[in-house]
């Protein structure tokens, strides 16, 4: 008798922590669904650096030209190489 009662209290406790645990995750699924959109609107678009690819929003972002880069510095050193040219080595033949 004993360990039939001891067998039910388990069995009880189980389902209540499994209870407890879906409602908190079904909660944070919905929170984070909702806040989602919201953070993404307020952020606006997202472009990528024409240098290093790494990706910024576009209210963050320094452009030169018709280009868009995540840095001043990276726009300096774009524009720098781009004037330089394929052929601009210093080398000798």
């Amino acid at each position: 008798m004993r360990l039939l009662l001891l067998i039910v209290a388990i069995v009880a406790v189980f389902l209540a922590v499994r209870t407890l645990v879906r409602s908190t995750s079904a909660r944070k699924e919905s929170v984070s669904r909702d806040a989602r959109p919201d953070r993404l609107k307020e952020g606006g678009a997202v472009i990528r650096c024409a240098y290093c690819g790494v990706h910024v929003p576009e209210a963050e972002a320094y452009r030169d030209g018709d280009r868009l880069y995540c840095s001043p510095q990276h726009a300096e050193i774009d524009r720098n190489r781009q004037n330089a040219g394929p052929g601009s080595d210093s080398g000798a033949d």
